[in-house]
């Protein structure tokens, strides 16, 4: 991989990139802003969707760079065959009770499982070959912005944040969304997405340095609540909330938070990615002073790339 040779400023500052599925692509648009703006980030972290664009960026030192790859790995035949823009939207306000759309939610992602390997769940190497399509596997610590993923291990219940080693791996583990993609076994540890912990890992970027928080936040709304007819929609109900509020609490120790438009957007509609960039680069843009005044305060950092 070929690198600018020329200095560049780096502001100290976090990054923290959430997690979204599709949504995530707005992290391209923030980046791209961002870099216009001269706002290049010291430290990058993401939670799966976050985690793999983070670890583009923190790779390619350019935002347009990652967003060619995307498009590109999007519109190939590989992303084709997983088959994610067949899926219809299970939260269409017409698609009926909870309990209904998650009866469809299962079934979809049966489905999906068994149009790329006809058995139970997505395996690791399909998800680790779509990662190899993006990312260039190299330690994270040789990257040339100071980059980490962030994932959940099933064995001990609790998040990993991963600062060394592969960094295919490393997205990939945070990546492993449940029930979708088999979850990645790694020496002691069974890796599953990040977002089960912290869907925006700003505890992770306060535990990894003292600069300042930028964080981006591309959740999905949260759907209306009028009434119920099962149990489980109660469940479903209650577990939406109380992750909802616990990321809420991870944001407030957020110095910026930017919400790009597309709260509307499922986590498999890929084919919005301009709408995604757009709403991420608007998102920088309507907070542009802010960032500014918080940001330039602290003195730069030169990185030789």
């Amino acid at each position: 991989m070929k690198h600018n040779k020329s200095n560049r400023k780096v502001i100290p500052y976090t990054l923290v990139l959430g997690g979204g599925g599709a949504r995530g692509l707005a992290h391209i648009g923030v980046l791209k802003s961002l870099e216009k703006n001269g706002l290049i980030p010291s430290l990058i972290i993401g939670t799966s969707m976050g985690a793999v664009v983070g670890a583009m960026y923190s790779q390619l030192l350019s935002a347009k760079a990652v967003e060619i790859k995307t498009r590109n790995f999007i519109e190939s035949e590989f992303f084709k065959r997983i088959g994610l823009d067949q899926f219809s939207n299970i939260d269409d306000e017409n698609s009926g009770s909870v309990w209904e759309r998650f009866a469809a939610h299962l079934r979809q992602r049966y489905m999906l499982s068994k149009s790329v390997l006809g058995t139970g769940t997505f395996a690791q190497e399909q998800l680790l070959q779509s990662m190899q399509k993006l990312v260039d596997d190299a330690d994270i610590r040789d990257l040339p912005i100071r980059f980490a993923a962030v994932t959940s291990d099933l064995a001990d219940g609790e998040e990993h944040v991963l600062t060394s080693g592969s960094v295919v791996t490393a997205v990939t583990a945070s990546s492993a969304v449940p029930g979708i993609i088999a979850p990645l076994p790694v020496d002691s540890h069974i890796f599953i997405d990040g977002t089960v912990t912290s869907t925006i890992p700003v505890p992770a970027a306060l535990a990894l340095s003292k600069d300042p928080i930028v964080a981006v936040d591309v959740r999905h709304k949260l759907d209306d609540f009028n009434s119920y007819r099962h149990g489980f929609e109660i469940v479903m109900r209650a577990g939406e909330i109380t992750t909802r509020k616990l990321n809420d609490l991870h944001l407030k120790k957020a110095d910026i938070i930017l919400k790009p438009d597309v709260q509307n957007i499922e986590w498999n509609e890929f084919k919005y990615i301009d709408r995604c960039i757009q709403a991420g680069e608007e998102a920088v843009d309507e907070n542009k002073h802010r960032l500014i005044r918080k940001l330039t305060k602290r003195p730069f950092r030169f990185f030789r790339w």
